[in-house]
């Protein structure tokens, strides 16, 4: 019996590792980054059909979060956290899946752990 409990466990953490790279490397294709003709970098996000996000200016004081589209009844939709200032990316039809990216380096992260801290 207690087997089966911890196979049934196990297999929930699998599924729940899988559903979490979906929406990451969801992220990863859908980013494109350019640098201005001062050298300030800017990327955009397009993930799904429904999200669309952009960086401006990143690293510096004044870099801003554009959310060009994002429809919490679409495919992916993003929000912003106060506790570690990172972009959360949901995906809708798997809750548990998310991926964060930082204004602050404009890199994509599974945790917001890992965002907050900038690793």
């Amino acid at each position: 019996m207690k087997i089966i409990a911890v196979l049934i466990l196990s297999f929930c953490f699998a599924q729940y590792a899988l559903a979490s790279d979906g929406t990451y490397d969801t992220v990863v294709a859908g980013k494109k980054c350019q640098e201005d003709e001062s050298q300030n970098l800017s990327c955009s996000y397009s993930v799904g059909k429904s999200l669309s996000i952009e960086i401006v200016g990143i690293g510096l004081p004044d870099t801003s979060v554009y959310f060009n589209k994002s429809d919490f009844d679409g495919d992916f939709y993003g929000v912003y956290g106060m506790l570690h200032g990172c972009i959360i990316i949901k995906n809708k039809k798997e809750i548990s899946s998310m991926a964060f990216v930082s204004p602050r380096n404009g890199k994509i992260y599974r945790t917001w752990q890992e965002c907050k801290s900038g690793v």
